[in-house]
């Protein structure tokens, strides 16, 4: 009997990825779970596998987003959520990410450093606003910040935050206007856009919500790396 598990959390250890799976081996491993149905039901649906320490990962592309299915080796058991290790990774498959929908939905680029890094963050994420607490010095001396907007919808004032930081005329001045909301700043309800600027900036950010969903990005703030590999927003800045 098969079985789905609903959970956010899974122990695993790390190894290398496999290469991408042959689509006829994909498809007959989603037909092992209790989704298949619902997933052949929909239109424009991409897929593609990997296996790694014992799970099939599927990334499954729809028009409405993305999203990361797990089965295990054996078949019978289906996870629907972020699979983690001990050390707080995601186990995730390191698909190839199309560059340019990701340049495109860089917003402003700021920092001082050498190192390029991509952060999804929005702009009332409590967890980015830790992050900018405990890492914003780092962040600027060390690296290069392409910075990827991605207000949640369940944030209530996320996209009235985004449309001022977007209002910044120069990347300079959006970089200061980001830092300063992530700092509990109240500027942006001053900030009263007009249609034609709410137009402007809901493409950009619709730009940016293509990037973040190319990245495979599951949550605010998501770290990638200049190869666009995650990074555990933690470690920034230490040594290897």
């Amino acid at each position: 009997m098969k079985k789905i598990l609903l959970t956010s959390v899974l122990t695993l250890s790390l190894f290398a990825f496999d290469k991408v799976l042959p689509q006829k081996e994909t498809i007959e491993i989603l037909k092992s779970t209790p989704i298949y149905n619902q997933l052949k039901a929909l239109k424009n649906v991409k897929y593609k596998a990997t296996k790694k320490d014992g799970f099939y990962i599927i990334e499954i592309d729809t028009p409405k987003g993305k999203a990361l299915l797990y089965v295990t080796a054996d078949k019978k058991y289906t996870i629907i959520g972020r699979v983690i290790n001990k050390n707080g990774r995601l186990l995730i498959p390191n698909f190839p990410k199309n560059a340019k929908i990701i340049q495109n939905g860089v917003l402003f680029t700021f920092g001082k450093g050498k190192k390029d890094i991509y952060i999804v963050t929005d702009p009332e994420c409590p967890f980015c606003r830790l992050m900018e607490k405990e890492k914003k010095n780092i962040l600027v001396k060390n690296y290069k910040i392409h910075v990827i907007l991605m207000p949640l919808p369940f944030h209530k004032y996320a996209k009235a935050m985004s449309y001022y930081i977007l209002a910044g005329k120069t990347d300079a001045e959006k970089a200061k206007r980001l830092q300063e909301v992530l700092a509990g700043s109240n500027k942006w309800k001053n900030f009263h856009p007009t249609k034609e600027q709410i137009k402007k900036f809901n493409e950009e950010l619709a730009k940016s919500k293509k990037a973040a969903m190319e990245l495979g990005a599951q949550g605010t703030p998501s770290v990638y790396d200049k190869n666009f590999n995650p990074i555990p927003w933690p470690k920034l800045g230490e040594k290897k």
